[in-house]
């Protein structure tokens, strides 16, 4: 009744304030005036928008229409400059007898009018020439290379066709890459022949696009696309990835239309497309709705500025002429009623009654709601509390959160926690059904609860696990728990039965004290977790395991020692064994405690292996049962500690740095390779370290360490070596031996007098005689 009288009270000042036929006069004196000027605001929008849908439109059309041109014309300058070069004396020349008579001027006039295209079209990212009978791929980026896998070289000859001279393809090939943007021209070498000895690459990439198109960009969003006539994309710009039905659109649903609205990834695009005349690619461009009408926008939010100003000014000025009007009969109305709304009319009467009874209808619903839902909320209570978080506040509070969830404050409680520890093979359940059996292990614990008239909840703790915690007002501990421990057993064997799998029963110890049930959690918990020493199937009491609860698993040592082992550092790995052996010796009234923590490093360890794709039995010569069996074995923790650096960490140790030394050979390998087929060329460090995909200044340290000498040692000794080799067996002249070994001749000869000892002329006579 008081409530309703507060409500009463409420609605009385208002409607006595504001009457209904007092709103009635605000409101046809506001209507009047707002309904044009929002029209008006309405209208203006639109047509703004429109205006610039329509202006965009032509904008975006002309630059593609000016990129499909440029792009045309840049693609055929391009094919016309590689005809121009194929045509030139040095290609139109008897190229198999060039490189069967002088093998270095060849490859040198190949690089050399390789590196000349490059320098005349600015827009080719590389061109190289791939020699069909030696797999050799000379590159004006990356010089030249042997192709030596069968798969490359199949992916090479395959891009030669014999059936056409010049050919555009989308996507490139490079650095043993394959990229689906981008555009590619292939020709053959000669141009004409009917056996070509090879074939010339064009690359041109996503680079020659965006240096033609990015400056016509004007939104933030907007993407620009090229596709071929299959759809597929040859450039882009802001955007990589193409939706899938656009090209279908444009060319089937929408074909005829210049621009249309188009939804994608949750947001607006007017797209606008047009076809370049001589290609026959489709240029798109995406531009978001959302900036495209960023203007209209903006005059939406002066039109709405004035609307929100002429009606505040308008409800001002109708509040203070209304309420000096109606002045007079509110205070009549006040002295008749007595202050009393009840008096003042059916309009009143008729919306308080209404209000009242939405308000008594709603609060129905809501105690109907609280009710369905109060178990769920006496389960996330039960669970919050035995997790600790009301460790730290008053009793009185604590017994007061009791009484609300309607749970006795003087009780015997026991806590146990339900596991199954495994799916065996009979079982009609699978790893993915765990919350389905969580679920019927719930259900099944509860109904037998009821049935054997125990009180208690039930909960689901999220993570594999069923906690119950049991309650009695009438019985002594002792007594209560003896009764417990048959109820106990059956519940798990009746699990076990109907999952056909072992379960497990972690169970604490009786208390009388509310307060100490987070011990009792944790308790189960502990017992929960040592069936991986005690063994599963069975109930595990709690054996004073709540003298541990003051130790916690060194989680940070266990991480530094496995990034010990995976750098292979046996020094460190040591000391963080030692640091975890300390720790866990905090737990020393408790072996089963510390067995279990080696029995987690262990784990770790063996996951780590996994992640590593290293076969565990032949690194430690047993299976992972035998490796958890021997472990087991031991008594101490200073045998155990030797186990594992013996048996466990130095094996996993001398498999890292042996992956390491052999990556290190393979990239040193690669780099001499390397030099010892293009040592006649200009060879850098920075070249060979692209190859390898490492920093220079890397692959400097890495080629010292590995050969004893530096890199550009390695380089002159060698070229030194070969020139030497040129002096003793042939008659060529010293200038032409040191174009062969890539100097020219007056840096030649002090490289060659400063490694040999003698200048050439004379080494050569002295070699001679």
């Amino acid at each position: 009744m008081k409530l309703k009288d507060d409500y009463r009270t409420i609605w009385n000042k208002r409607l006595l304030k504001y009457p209904s036929f007092y709103r009635k006069m605000i409101a046809y004196t506001l209507f009047s005036s707002i309904i044009p000027i929002v029209i008006v605001g309405i209208a203006s929008y639109a047509l703004t928008s429109n205006a610039i849908k329509d202006n965009v439109s032509q904008d975006i059309t002309q630059i593609l229409n000016y990129a499909s041109r440029t792009m045309d014309t840049e693609l055929e300058a391009v094919q016309n400059n590689l005809v121009q070069m194929e045509l030139s004396s040095f290609f139109t020349s008897d190229l198999n007898e060039m490189k069967r008579t002088n093998y270095s001027s060849f490859y040198t006039g190949v690089y050399q009018n390789l590196l000349a295209f490059m320098n005349g079209n600015s827009r080719v990212k590389d061109i190289a020439l791939y020699t069909l009978d030696e797999n050799y791929l000379i590159s004006s980026t990356y010089g030249g290379i042997k192709i030596e896998s069968a798969v490359e070289r199949e992916k090479y000859a395959n891009l030669l066709d014999k059936n056409q001279q010049l050919d555009w393809k989308v996507g490139y090939s490079q650095g043993g890459k394959d990229y689906d943007s981008g555009i590619t021209l292939t020709s053959t070498v000669p141009l004409h022949s009917k056996e070509p000895i090879g074939f010339i690459q064009v690359i041109i990439d996503n680079k020659a696009f965006e240096s033609l198109t990015k400056q016509f960009l004007k939104y933030e969003h907007e993407q620009m696309y090229v596709m071929d006539n299959t759809g597929q994309l040859v450039f882009h710009l802001n955007g990589s990835e193409v939706p899938e039905d656009l090209y279908e659109l444009i060319t089937v649903t929408k074909k005829g239309e210049q621009e249309f609205i188009y939804r994608w990834q949750d947001r607006e695009y007017l797209v606008t497309s047009t076809e370049s005349p001589i290609q026959k690619m489709l240029f798109v461009d995406m531009i978001p709705t959302a900036e495209l009408y960023s203007s209209a926008r903006q005059i939406a939010g002066i039109t709405i500025g004035i609307v929100i100003a002429v009606l505040a000014a308008g409800i001002a000025l109708a509040m203070i002429g209304t309420r000096k009007v109606y002045s007079p009969i509110r205070k009549l109305v006040s002295l008749i009623s007595d202050n009393q709304t009840a008096d003042m009319g059916t309009d009143e009467f008729s919306y308080v009654n209404q209000r009242w009874k939405e308000i008594n209808r709603k609060a129905s619903q809501l105690e109907e709601q609280l009710n369905e839902q109060f178990p769920l909320i006496r389960e996330l209570f039960a669970l919050r509390l035995m997790e600790g978080q009301f460790t730290h506040d008053r009793r009185e509070y604590l017994l007061e959160l009791l009484r609300r969830h309607s749970i006795p404050e003087k009780q015997c409680a026991v806590v146990f926690i339900i596991a199954y520890d495994h799916l065996s093979d009979v079982t009609k359940f699978q790893e993915t059904d765990r919350d389905l059996i969580l679920f019927i292990i719930k259900n099944m614990t509860t109904e037998l609860l009821e049935h054997q008239q125990l009180e208690g909840l039930v909960i689901n703790s999220f993570n594999d696990q069923v906690v119950v915690w049991l309650w009695t007002e009438h019985e002594e501990a002792d007594v209560w728990s003896d009764k417990l421990k048959p109820v106990i057993d059956r519940i798990r064997e009746q699990i076990t039965h109907f999952l056909k799998s072992p379960a497990t029963i972690g169970l604490s110890r009786t208390t009388s004290h509310v307060e100490e049930l987070p011990d009792l959690y944790r308790e189960a918990q502990l017992a929960i977790h040592s069936r991986m020493i005690n063994g599963g199937n069975q109930i595990i009491e709690s054996k004073g395991l709540a003298i541990s609860m003051m130790y916690r698993y060194p989680t940070e040592i266990e991480n530094h020692l496995t990034d010990s082992l995976l750098v292979g550092d046996l020094s460190e790995t040591k000391r963080m064994l030692d640091a975890f052996s300390d720790k866990v010796q905090s737990a020393v009234h408790n072996p089963e405690l510390i067995m279990m923590s080696y029995d987690q490093l262990l784990s770790t360890t063996l996951r780590i292996v996994y992640l590593m794709d290293i076969n565990s039995e032949q690194l430690f010569g047993y299976t992972t049962s035998e490796l958890n069996v021997n472990l087991r074995k031991l008594t101490t923790i200073h045998s155990i500690n030797e186990w594992f650096m013996d048996h466990i960490f130095e094996p996993i140790m001398l498999y890292v740095n042996s992956k390491k030394n052999q990556e290190y050979e393979q990239f040193i390998e690669k780099v001499t390779d390397y030099i010892e087929a293009n040592y006649h060329l200009d060879i850098s460090l920075d070249q060979c370290a692209q190859i390898c995909n490492l920093s220079p200044q890397y692959l400097s340290k890495l080629f010292k360490r590995t050969m004893n000498i530096s890199f550009i040692e390695y380089v002159t000794q060698l070229r030194v070596a070969k020139a030497q080799e040129l002096l003793e067996t042939t008659d060529l002249l010293v200038n032409e031996i040191a174009e062969q070994v890539g100097y020219n001749p007056k840096n030649f000869i002090r490289v060659f007098k400063k490694q040999v000892g003698l200048p050439p002329g004379q080494y050569r006579e002295m070699h001679r005689k």
